[in-house]
């Protein structure tokens, strides 16, 4: 899905919109209906399958996006952890980053004694366990079409570079007709401390986590016989069309145990004989008409407050990128990824019983009345946990309840309470310390503009 599409970190919610113009895809065939996304996404005219190399990040790497940008994406990073855990670029030696080495590391080649498959239902079960044995918390499949599809030349090894044709993808999608979405979910305690180093290490770890699940679920894949190519389609697409969750106004899929805290980005595609699943309706499209809590919060008013737009042929909430993007240089101090459209979600709570009970009632009620439904809850969730929920976390050795700038302890990243140092941190009961939400909108869009 080209205009649907995973975000390396989750400030890069749909950075991967097509930056550039090309032929648009023209379907035919088997192929001539558009997929079914749910209830909150549908695609409604031609498609622009994105190029790898059209993606913000790499754009970034070739100075595209201004200089402040390229220097903050090779600036290393203040905490040691993030250091090991984060983007290659923050560390000191690139060798000690694992995520590096696992994407660097050669692949595997597919077992020439193939299992046969009997029961593709009995594989999907059995690829969904395997998955989360393996690590993922969210597993879904899908049938390939065309249009959920990155742009690119296709090898064993993946995606790659060069274009392919829409004919091209056509016969990808038949030779390779399952696509697989594994993913791991942040923790929703260390999530709360969104715009600090402690929801910084909730998101990268989860993420190299869900990197090791995803390779060794490719492994298993070809153990298997089968081919699996990573890399080849848009996770929030095929996550959407195998009911894993529905987009929300947050430009995230939001699921139904874990909320937005999940990043839908890793995808296999495969010829194992499967059983794809169908998009769920959670209340999601009807929720997001109404709350607006993430629009209201955004440090960067990248979200928007309006209805839906049409944009390559995909009718959606359109996020304004470039604004979320480039709001890391002015924060890295004291945090790198802001999370927070991620956490104030309604959505995002502990999945416990009255959760549960919640988006159940959302369900069953009639599409038509669910307004009245959404205005009562979205009321609740304003009054048990605020507009923006500020409680202190602490975690390891991190605490969100002292200032950045006051920290006790001289480790670099810490902000442990280390009464030995001699310079104790100010700690204010239970209330936790967040970079304010709206005071960097207008200095850093003012600068370094593209």
């Amino acid at each position: 899905m080209a205009a649907i599409t995973e975000r390396p970190t989750p400030g890069d919610r749909l950075l991967t919109e097509p930056l550039t113009q090309g032929e648009p895809g023209k379907w035919d065939g088997e192929f001539a209906a558009p997929p079914d996304l749910g209830r909150t996404v549908h695609v409604v005219g031609p498609v622009i399958n994105v190029k790898p190399s059209d993606t913000p990040h790499p754009r970034n790497s070739r100075g595209e996006l201004g200089p402040v940008m390229m220097t903050h994406r090779n600036r290393l990073s203040v905490d040691p952890l993030s250091r090991v855990i984060g983007e290659v670029g923050h560390a000191l030696d690139r060798r000690n980053v694992p995520a590096d080495a696992l994407n660097r590391a050669p692949k595997g080649d597919i077992n020439p004694v193939r299992v046969q498959v009997s029961d593709p239902a009995a594989m999907s079960r059995h690829i969904k366990r395997v998955a989360h044995y393996l690590g993922a918390d969210v597993v879904g499949i899908a049938r390939a079409h065309p249009t959920m599809l990155n742009n690119g030349r296709i090898s064993d090894e993946g995606m790659a570079e060069g274009g392919a044709e829409p004919e091209d993808l056509d016969e990808l999608c038949r030779k390779y007709p399952y696509l697989i979405v594994a993913s791991t979910a942040w923790d929703n305690e260390m999530i709360q401390a969104h715009r600090h180093r402690i929801g910084d290490t909730a998101y990268h770890g989860s993420q190299q986590k869900g990197n090791l699940a995803l390779r060794s679920l490719e492994g298993y894949i070809k153990e298997l016989g089968y081919t699996a190519l990573r890399g080849t389609a848009n996770g929030q697409a095929v996550a959407l069309a195998a009911g894993v969750g529905e987009l929300g106004r947050n430009g995230l899929i939001i699921t139904e145990k874990y909320g937005a805290r999940v990043n839908m980005s890793g995808t296999l595609m495969t010829d194992l004989p499967l059983a794809p699943g169908k998009p769920i309706d959670l209340g999601v499209e009807d929720f997001c008409k109404v709350c607006r809590k993430c629009a209201n919060t955004c440090p960067t008013n990248s979200i928007s407050f309006g209805d839906k737009v049409v944009y390559n042929g995909i009718e959606k909430y359109k996020i304004n990128w470039l604004t979320c993007y480039r709001l890391r240089p002015f924060v890295h101090k004291y945090w790198e990824a802001c999370l927070t459209c991620v956490a104030v979600c309604p959505y995002t709570k502990p999945n416990t019983w009255w959760r549960t009970l919640a988006i159940k009632a959302l369900q069953t009620t009639p599409i038509p009345a669910r307004g009245l439904v959404v205005r009562g809850l979205k009321w609740l969730d304003d009054r048990f946990w605020g507009a923006v929920k500020q409680s202190r976390v602490q975690w390891m050795g991190y605490d969100s309840g002292i200032k950045p700038g006051e920290q006790a302890c001289t480790i670099a990243g810490c902000t442990a309470d280390h009464e030995d140092h001699g310079q104790s941190g100010k700690v204010a009961g239970e209330v936790g310390y967040y970079f304010p939400l709206k005071e960097n909108t207008n200095r850093f869009v003012k600068r370094d503009k593209v």
